[in-house]
């Protein structure tokens, strides 16, 4: 099941994969224990979460990948298919073991933190497009709860240009949207940079922003 055939976003969108990787996180949340403790440690943050009224649950990455390494890979490579998978089976945890919450909540959001790479915002690139990024700066202005058209340039695939056939009805998508600036320090002389991103699902539920 670890060996992928074809592209992996192709491979972890296969209704098999799928599976695997459903079952895979439900172990790692129910079982996993942080050295030098007795307590599951997702267990423990769930109940947190849960008295906190909370409906995100953030997710140690090097824990993560040091307990299931190949779905971590796949995770940071195609994170939307990975992360929907993830949020399902986190919403079913949560739910069967607070069966009373989905009165609160309806859906659980999954947060990755402690991403082990670290990128400089001036290396960015297209070949980043679609995957999970850590970077950091000086977030100089915010907005949350907008929506956006999107507007297909070119496939990050195979760099074709077009023309594409756009799914109206999935045209339109929330995201927020935030102009983050490189601290000075990291530019090495050069005059500050600021770069506008769109990012989805970037936000805990304090409204602090977590490694993208």
């Amino acid at each position: 099941m670890y060996r992928v055939q074809g592209t992996l976003r192709e491979w972890v969108t296969r209704d098999e994969v799928r599976r695997f990787i459903a079952k895979k996180f439900k172990e790692f949340l129910l079982t996993f224990v942080k050295k030098g403790s007795s307590d599951i440690e997702y267990v423990r943050l769930i109940n947190e979460m849960v008295l906190a009224n909370k409906c995100s649950l953030e997710i140690d990455y090097k824990q993560f990948i040091g307990t299931h390494p190949n779905i971590a890979i796949w995770l940071a490579d195609a994170p939307q298919p990975v992360l929907e998978v993830m949020e399902d089976v986190a919403k079913n945890v949560v739910f069967s073991l607070h069966p009373n919450y989905k009165r609160i909540h309806q859906k659980i959001y999954v947060r990755i933190t402690n991403l082990p790479v670290y990128d400089q915002i001036r290396n960015i690139r297209q070949i980043h497009l679609n995957t999970m990024i850590r970077i950091g700066g000086i977030v100089t202005r915010r907005f949350r709860n907008s929506y956006s058209e999107v507007k297909v340039g070119s496939c990050p695939e195979c760099q074709s240009k077009g023309p594409f056939s756009v799914n109206i009805e999935q045209a339109a998508v929330p995201f927020s949207f935030f102009m983050l600036s490189s601290s000075s320090s990291s530019l090495f002389g050069v005059q500050s940079l600021v770069q506008e991103l769109e990012v989805q699902n970037c936000f805990n539920d304090s409204g602090s922003m977590l490694s993208v």
